[in-house]
């Protein structure tokens, strides 16, 4: 595996890391009384989840780029 590889392997699970921790931070939002608060974690979770969505098609881009 060469080092580009490798280096969008970890960027990979990182971002796998990071996609469980905003489920877990989503979950938790649903134990929070003030509604307020509440909406203000949930919009922050779906922020990041759309911007996870677009880092995954960037590494995707990069996996099947041709190598060079």
């Amino acid at each position: 595996m060469s080092s580009q590889s490798a280096k969008l392997v970890d960027a990979g699970n990182m971002l796998r890391e990071v996609t469980h921790l905003v489920e877990v931070l989503s979950m938790a939002t649903s134990d929070i009384d003030n509604e307020r608060q509440q909406n203000a974690l949930q919009t922050i979770c779906n922020i990041v989840d759309d911007r996870i969505v677009s880092i995954n098609a960037l590494l995707d881009a990069a996996r099947n780029a041709p190598a060079g």
